[in-house]
């Protein structure tokens, strides 16, 4: 029988591979990142640059419906660091309140094949997920040849339960590719791969690959709108995704996102429907 690879394992390898990608930044020697508009500049796979600083914080909320419904309301906040001309280190906490409206149907999960604790599953709980992570630039671009940037992360999830008390702690990492092509007259299309270790249901582990591409315009020096999907792999789910992001200052942007997703995702019999909406802030401190 082919041995499953252990928690332990793919902790240390995401680990590995987390601190030998910091370890090449003292390698590159591109030219430091150019003065374009924050709004470009920023987003993508676009690193800070050496000596800068950025803080962002979101809040979002989730309504999610398939044999249950839910809506889920969480705060994000991290601080990049740029580091050297290519590179970049990350820094965020996520915090989340899952609360469930209703429950329908018996308490069977189709996914793990037995029968669960609806105490567990289906009841309130919050969440709260400090993060490292790090992002290389690979390639700069050139011409029809996309800008590409390595990026992983180490999140620190732990689920809090009714009670208050720590149900259970996770270690969640992720690896992937972001890319960027420039189209020309203010337009870009950004697209996303990556691979991460995640658990969505009590002792039921999940290893997706996930995809995200989005079309931006630059349509004026302090508007960028873009649109886009996604599709988490842990779901058979697709998600559209709209966002308008506003340079307030040079050093403070304000960022509006929604989106609307449907599939059959999760294992259930039944259809699954998100809804979502963000509100975002990013200031550069330096």
């Amino acid at each position: 029988m082919k041995k499953q690879p252990t928690h332990r394992n793919l902790s240390t390898f995401f680990a590995l591979l987390f601190f030998a990608a910091m370890a090449l930044v003292g390698a590159t020697t591109a030219h430091a990142q150019d003065t374009v508009n924050p709004l470009i500049s920023t987003t993508g796979p676009n690193v800070l640059g050496a000596g800068h600083i950025q803080w962002n914080t979101a809040l979002k909320w989730d309504h999610f419906k398939t044999i249950f419904q839910e809506d889920i309301y969480g705060a994000n906040t991290d601080l990049r660091f740029g580091i050297g001309s290519r590179a970049e280190l990350t820094l965020g906490v996520k915090a989340y309140h899952d609360d469930f409206n209703s429950y329908q149907g018996n308490s069977y999960d189709y996914i793990i094949g037995t029968v669960i604790d609806d105490r567990y599953l289906f009841d309130n709980n919050t969440g709260i997920a400090p993060s490292v992570g790090a992002r290389l630039l690979l390639y700069e671009g050139r011409a029809w040849l996309p800008k590409v940037t390595f990026y992983t992360s180490v999140a620190l999830a732990t689920i809090i339960g009714r009670q208050w008390t720590a149900d259970e702690t996770l270690v969640q990492p992720t690896i992937g590719l972001s890319f960027r092509n420039n189209l020309g007259k203010g337009w870009m299309l950004d697209y996303t791969l990556d691979f991460s270790w995640n658990r969505h249901f009590p002792r039921q582990d999940y290893y997706p690959a996930s995809l995200s591409v989005f079309a931006r315009w630059l349509a004026t020096d302090r508007l960028l709108l873009s649109a886009g999907f996604s599709t988490p792999g842990w779901a058979e789910i697709f998600k559209g995704v709209f966002e308008v992001r506003y340079l307030a200052t040079p050093n403070l942007q304000l960022t509006l996102q929604g989106g609307l997703s449907g599939g059959s995702g999760m294992g259930f019999d039944k259809s699954t429907f998100e809804t979502n909406l963000l509100a975002g802030v990013g200031w550069m401190i330096k």
